[in-house]
């Protein structure tokens, strides 16, 4: 071996072989690392200042659109939704309906008068007599319009069920007040009754139905107005003296329900709705009309 190799063999390292090896350890990370550690410290260190004052105003940006954005969330979440307008366009749709079936109902009871008319011409022209027997029981079963003198009384909720009926059920007028004045007028030698317009009839009758009162299955509210034609004097008289007067003070005294009563000189009724007649027989002479069956037109409401 010559000097030179031997300095050569002297000088070379160990490892030299394992170059690759050697440079995974002395150097971890990968150059490109360190180029772009390098390019932010001198971006940082030109620009520092400007780069701060951007990131404040981004900053300051993003926090009002969140708070923007949670009031624009929170309000929504307070209007009303999809049910509420469902519910106003069911109400709406309700009272159409409502008013198309008024119209409806009159129509009805203009066309059943007007059948009314011609059958009672076309009656007093052949039977006279029938055809006053008819009009009274037109009369009492309430399927004729009544003009005459009549007593009217009124009934109203208290003051305070009038503003929380919820709190005071017992001082609002029930049915069975209804019923019970209702009753002692027909007993009193009344013609004809009307409560709130609704026209009582035999087949008719004042229920109640949860909270709400119906008048031969119409609903009314306070205040209920019973009005009834007949000799006013002598109905006012009779019903002082009767257990409804009684009970209408009680109501007053009690229950602070108002309670008036009001003399008419002339009130017209209108008639009930149609009734169809439950039982009929031919009339084969007058002598027969005695016998035939005919509905019940009057009686205690009950």
């Amino acid at each position: 071996m010559t000097p030179a190799r031997s300095h050569e063999a002297s000088t070379r390292r160990p490892d030299a072989s394992m170059t690759l090896l050697r440079e995974l350890q002395d150097s971890p990370l990968d150059p490109a690392y360190a180029d772009a550690r390098a390019r932010r410290e001198r971006r940082a260190a030109s620009g520092a200042r400007v780069e701060s004052g951007w990131g404040r105003v981004g900053t300051f940006l993003l926090a009002a659109a969140l708070g923007l954005g949670l009031t624009i969330a929170a309000t929504t979440l307070r209007t009303p939704d999809g049910s509420t307008r469902a519910t106003e366009l069911l109400t709406e749709q309700i009272a159409q309906r409502r008013a198309s079936t008024d119209a409806l109902e009159e129509r009805n009871a203009a066309l059943a008068a007007e059948i009314r008319d011609l059958s009672t011409t076309q009656l007093a022209a052949s039977d006279p007599e029938l055809a006053e027997q008819f009009d009274a029981l037109g009369v009492a079963s309430a399927v004729t319009a009544v003009t005459g003198p009549a007593l009217t009384v009124r009934l109203s909720d208290s003051a305070r069920a009038l503003e929380a009926p919820a709190e005071y059920p017992s001082e609002r007028v029930q049915a069975i007040d209804l019923q019970v004045v209702v009753n002692a007028l027909w007993a009193a030698g009344a013609e004809a009754i009307a409560v709130n317009g609704t026209r009582i009839s035999g087949l008719g009758a004042i229920r109640s139905a949860g909270s709400a009162v119906l008048v031969d299955l119409v609903p009314v509210t306070s205040p209920y107005e019973i009005v009834a034609i007949g000799h006013s004097e002598r109905m006012v008289n009779a019903l002082d003296r009767s257990t409804a007067g009684a009970h209408l003070e009680v109501l007053s005294d009690r229950y602070r329900i108002q309670v008036t009563t009001d003399l008419t000189d002339s009130v017209t009724l209108d008639a009930s709705r149609v009734i169809q007649p439950r039982y009929a027989d031919p009339l084969g002479n007058p002598d027969d009309v005695g016998t035939s069956q005919v509905p019940a037109t009057t009686g205690d409401v009950n």
